[in-house]
């Protein structure tokens, strides 16, 4: 049986348990919430924490369909795991749709009324996001989730040049895919403070990557570094300052975009051109915070986040246009 950490989705507090808790329910010391213990990471690397989940009394744990736990649920109770599993096969089958969790009032602003005694706490993750920080940092990161919105702090000198500092909540992305967040806030620790949503080839400091992001202003940006170890490249701000903001990156094949929108209905608005960058079939996808200051904690908050795959479109090509000049970072 292999040891392994994971973090409460309410607070962050980091707990060890084995291969054999998982799926088990568990009281966080530091929040005393129950929570149900994700399965096991598939590496035994711990530089990583995976997210446990709120457990609800009286509701079967999403996290949990394996073998043991139908084994011991009741009749009733197996019947219901088997009707979970057969929605989430059509919802698969029909796009690709796997995390869409969370929800906002109409002003964008978290709405902030807890769930009444019964109702199950929205989560903007489920369980299976692994968290670390990538490079130097100079101050530890972390992620909570509470009330249907995530909470990511980050550190880091800057997501630029050869070598990058952040925090990144992130899974493995296989093939194509886009992910897209709702950015309710970011704290302004520096004006190139950053918020986003990245597929990185690896979690290297030097690793290529694409990013969609808005730094500190609310101002969206798309960088991205197309070899490893190379200076990274950036297009022009756009967008406008102020939150929130929805972001997405989008992959296809070696292509990558980058876009924004301000509300829910609006179309999507490209940040620069698509790239080129020869990453390997197997990525991480996920979002980003850097504080622009190595040593101090910058806050971002999102409500929605929503992970698909199995793209059956390439984002559009823009035509070609000179080179813009690239601000400094």
């Amino acid at each position: 049986m292999s040891e392994y950490t994971y973090a409460c989705p309410v607070c962050g507090q980091h707990m060890r348990c084995d291969s054999s808790q998982a799926g088990t329910v568990m009281e966080c010391p530091t929040c005393f919430q129950k929570i149900t213990a994700p399965q096991a990471p598939a590496s035994e690397d711990q530089k990583f924490i995976l997210a446990g989940q709120k457990y609800v009394e009286g509701k079967i744990p999403t996290s949990v369909f394996n073998a043991a736990a139908q084994a011991k649920a009741p009749a009733g109770e197996k019947f219901s795991i088997w009707i979970i599993v057969v929605i989430i096969a059509v919802l698969a089958a029909g796009g690709g749709i796997y995390y869409f969790y969370g929800e906002k009032s109409f002003s964008g602003k978290p709405s902030g009324e807890k769930p009444s005694s019964g109702t199950p706490a929205r989560l903007v993750l489920a369980a299976g996001w692994q968290a670390g920080d990538i490079g130097n940092v100079g101050a530890d990161g972390s992620f909570s989730q509470a009330d249907g919105v995530l909470t990511i702090s980050g550190s880091g000198a800057n997501i630029w040049h050869q070598a990058d500092g952040f925090y990144y909540v992130f899974q493995t992305l296989n093939g194509d895919g886009s992910l897209v967040a709702h950015v309710l806030n970011i704290q302004n620790t520096h004006e190139w403070a950053k918020t986003g949503v990245m597929i990185r080839e690896t979690t290297n400091a030097s690793s290529e990557f694409a990013l969609s992001s808005i730094r500190s202003d609310g101002q969206a940006q798309f960088i991205w570094r197309n070899v490893t170890g190379a200076d990274a490249a950036a297009s022009r701000l756009a967008g406008g300052t102020g939150c929130p903001k929805w972001l997405k990156i989008v992959r296809s094949g070696k292509t990558f975009g980058a876009y924004y929108k301000v509300n829910a209905g609006d179309e999507w608005m490209q940040v620069g051109t698509t790239q080129t960058i020869s990453m390997a079939p197997s990525t991480q996808v996920g979002l980003i915070v850097c504080s622009h200051n190595a040593g101090t904690l910058c806050q971002a908050q999102f409500d929605q986040v929503t992970l698909q795959t199995n793209l059956d479109a390439s984002p559009a090509a823009a035509p070609a246009v000179p080179k813009p000049p690239q601000p400094k970072q």
